[in-house]
C-alpha cells in the first residue's frame, strides 16, 4: 500500500488537509529521518508521529490502535513493517538488508475491531453517524516519503550525469532530463559520439575535461535553480542527496535555499575550472 491522493474510505480517515477534511481540526503529521553510515548502506530510520486527535489517541492509549511504519525496497523484495504504541519508532538495520530506492509509509492503525465508533473531530458531515470498523483498518496517514539507501553521495559530482541520445533534439543543442537515477544529458547522435569521445579521453586529454565542464557547469546551474524552486519533487531522487552533499562540502548553501548565486556555486561545484582552461591566443597589449 502506497499514499493515493484520490482513495476513498468506507470510515473518515485522518489525513493531510489538501487531500481530505474528514477530521478538519487535526493533525497527522510523522516526520521521517533516515541516517546511513558513511561507506555502508547500513541505516538507522527515526519516525516521529504526531497526532492530536483526542479519540484517536484514546484509541492508542487502550491498546485499540498504534503507529505502524511500513517499509519497502522494491528493487531487493524487502517489506517490513513497523508497529508501536510510542510516537516515535527507531529502527536500525545492517549493511546489505536495506538497499536501493526505499519507501516510508506512515499510518494510524485499527488493532482491535471498533463496534459503532466515532470521534468528536468528524467533519459535520458524519454528525451523528458511527462506523464499525474491521482490524487492520487505516485510521490516519500521512504522505510516504521515499529515500535511496546507496553510498551514491559519496561518490564523485560527475556520477549524478548519464547520457543518452534524443533524436529529437538539433545538432549544436543539448538538453537536459531530471530523473529518479540521474540527471540525464540528451543530445542529437552527432553531438553524442563526440561527447562519448571526448568522455573517454576525459583523463588524459585536457580538451576533453574542457567540453565536459562547459557541459556541467550549465547544466549545473539550470539544475540548481529548478531544485531549489521544487525541493519536494526531486528529495527523493538518487542524485540529490550527492549534489547536497557536495554543496556542503565547497561551502555553498543547501538545495532549497532561496536568493543565493548559483552561477558561483556552480563554479565551486567543479572546482573553478575557468582558470585552468588552455591559453589558445596571447594577445598583446600596448602600453
Amino acid at each position: 500500500m502506497r499514499f493515493d491522493p484520490g482513495k476513498a474510505w468506507p470510515h473518515p480517515v485522518l489525513r493531510p488537509s489538501i487531500y481530505g477534511d474528514d477530521y478538519p481540526h487535526a493533525e497527522f503529521e510523522v516526520e521521517i529521518e533516515v541516517k546511513r553510515v558513511k561507506g555502508s548502506t547500513a541505516v538507522e530510520v527515526l519516525a516521529d508521529f504526531e497526532l492530536s486527535d483526542p479519540s484517536l489517541l484514546q484509541l492508542v492509549a487502550h491498546d485499540k490502535a498504534r503507529f505502524v511504519l511500513l517499509i519497502k525496497a522494491p528493487r531487493i523484495r524487502f517489506r517490513h513493517l513497523l508497529r508501536s504504541a510510542e510516537q516515535q519508532i527507531k529502527k536500525s538495520y545492517t549493511a546489505g538488508e536495506l538497499s536501493g530506492r526505499a519507501e516510508f509509509i506512515p499510518f494510524l492503525v485499527c488493532t482491535q475491531a471498533l463496534s459503532a465508533f466515532r470521534a468528536d473531530g468528524w467533519h459535520p458531515d458524519f454528525d451523528g453517524r458511527t462506523f464499525d470498523i474491521a482490524a487492520g483498518a487505516v485510521l490516519a496517514e500521512d504522505v510516504s516519503k521515499e529515500y535511496w539507501i546507496d553510498t551514491a553521495d559519496e561518490a564523485p559530482l560527475g556520477s549524478i550525469f548519464g547520457h543518452k541520445r534524443g533524436s529529437s533534439i538539433p545538432d549544436g543543442q543539448w538538453e537536459y532530463a531530471l530523473e529518479d537515477d540521474r540527471v540525464w544529458i540528451l543530445m542529437s547522435n552527432s553531438d553524442s559520439a563526440m561527447y562519448e569521445a571526448a568522455r573517454e579521453n576525459v583523463n588524459n586529454q585536457p580538451d576533453g575535461q574542457y567540453l565536459m565542464n562547459g557541459i556541467y557547469l550549465l547544466a549545473l546551474v539550470a539544475i540548481l535553480n529548478e531544485v531549489d524552486g521544487n525541493v519536494d519533487d526531486f528529495s527523493h531522487c538518487r542524485w540529490f542527496a550527492s549534489l547536497d552533499q557536495r554543496l556542503e562540502v565547497v561551502g555553498c548553501s543547501p538545495l532549497g535555499s532561496v536568493s543565493v548565486n548559483r552561477l558561483r556555486d556552480a563554479q565551486a561545484l567543479l572546482d573553478f575550472p575557468f582558470p585552468r582552461m588552455p591559453i589558445i591566443a596571447q594577445v598583446e597589449i600596448d602600453s
